[in-house]
């Protein structure tokens, strides 16, 4: 009988550390490693292309990165992101100076999203959050996010 228990206690922390490791994703990249909650994934993660998505699956939250090469200046990159919401039919789009951040916040209906814009002069970073609430997203990167380089992404969302 004891041997059972031994067996089945081995077994069920062995569950149990395996469920904290599935819950616990970690996803490296060159910019930033991200710890994923266990109501987080990462989909489309296309290091190469500089694009990274991340989906909260219980509030169906979003978060979208894409980091290039800094070729013109934020401002211009912020203009052309605006224009491109409004054509695209987003409502209340409105821009701002956050820090060293410029931020985009647009609607559509119920989907609400805020786009950030960084750079540390060699790169720049869009991270934008969609949903019907941006509390998720902007307490995952808060709590989750480690930048690499922090200058590349905003100090707080």
């Amino acid at each position: 009988m004891k041997k059972f228990l031994a067996v089945c206690g081995s077994s069920l922390l062995t569950i149990l550390l395996l469920a904290v490791a599935v819950c616990a994703q970690e996803v490296k990249t060159n910019y930033f490693t991200p710890d994923l909650p266990a109501d987080w994934m990462s989909s489309k993660v296309k290091p190469r292309s500089g694009h990274f998505a991340f989906i909260n699956i219980k509030d169906n939250t979003s978060v979208s990165i894409t980091i290039g090469p800094a070729t013109v200046p934020i401002k211009d990159m912020v203009t052309k992101a605006v224009n491109w919401w409004k054509k695209l039919g987003m409502d209340n789009v409105a821009e701002k100076q956050v820090g060293e951040s410029c931020v985009v916040e647009f609607a559509k209906g119920e989907l609400r999203s805020v786009q950030y814009v960084t750079s540390n002069s060699e790169e720049v970073s869009m991270v934008t959050i969609s949903g019907k609430t941006l509390d998720a997203g902007k307490e995952f990167l808060q709590k989750h996010f480690k930048p690499v380089d922090p200058k590349l992404f905003p100090a707080s969302y």
